[in-house]
């Protein structure tokens, strides 16, 4: 199994710089899921050599733009050019539905064309595949917003998406060999509905993962992220990494790779 990352930035400014990428990242397993598809993860596809039309599934945590932007293009590549009814499309009410002021963001055509739809809401599990995958409670912007925990061949992998830190959130990352957490902000420098490294510090020392890479930079945490990342490994006593734009992390019942 790999996870390669195609964008690792986050938050508005970051977005509409593209000072890192802000494309989301995958999981290729037996079949290749697309996680949070924002601005630029077609553009990242073609710099990592991956073809668009080798997607599977795609999965989208919310209905903010860093999140879903690229979405529709990514189904019309799953589905061959819109020819075929292909591929599962799983993501939060409000990417599908709406919900409040927020989507949907993803058009009637497009979802016409997916052969499974699913709304992902917080305690409720979806098979994708072969992956099981639990939809994990958030405090977010968007109300509708869910964290991701998938059970593979290799282990529990987990991804907070947006959230800030909220008592009992740990518990629903037990298990974990492998989180990604979303950490916008360094230090204690947090903002409402995100985590900041401190906060994330947190969630590793009680989770105790076998590897966490902290992700979703906002700009405060740009040429810092390995230095706060080192941090979170020294505080924590668990190996701890920065994700990169195009890093791949291969995956095996005994190994992790970086």
């Amino acid at each position: 199994m790999e996870i390669i990352f195609l964008g690792t930035g986050g938050g508005r400014w970051v977005t509409i710089t593209q000072k890192i990428n802000t494309g989301g990242f995958r999981i290729h397993a037996s079949k290749n899921m697309h996680i949070d598809p924002g601005p630029g993860a077609l553009v990242a596809l073609q710099k990592a050599n991956i073809s668009p039309l080798s997607t599977d599934a795609m999965l989208i945590s919310h209905c903010h733009p860093d999140h879903y932007t690229d979405a529709e293009v990514l189904i019309e590549a799953m589905t061959h050019g819109m020819t075929k009814q292909k591929g599962v499309l799983a993501c939060s009410e409000s990417v599908l539905v709406g919900k409040d002021n927020l989507g949907p963001a993803i058009s009637r055509y497009h979802q016409s064309k997916i052969r499974k739809l699913e709304i992902l809401k917080p305690g409720e599990e979806s098979n994708i595949y072969d992956i099981k995958v639990e939809a994990l409670p958030t405090r977010h912007s968007d109300s509708t917003t869910v964290g991701l925990k998938f059970h593979t061949e290799c282990g529990i992998l987990t991804y907070t998406s947006d959230t800030e830190y909220f008592e009992g959130i740990s518990k629903h990352y037990s298990g974990s060999r492998i989180m990604i957490l979303n950490a916008i902000r360094p230090k204690s420098d947090r903002i409402p509905w995100h985590l900041c490294v401190d906060d994330a510090i947190k969630i590793i020392r009680e989770v105790k993962p076998e590897l966490a890479i902290l992700n979703h930079f906002g700009m405060k945490m740009l040429g810092i992220a390995n230095a706060e990342a080192r941090r979170a490994e020294k505080e924590t006593g668990i190996r701890t990494i920065s994700a990169k734009d195009g890093a791949r992390v291969a995956i095996s019942e005994g190994r992790i790779k970086c």
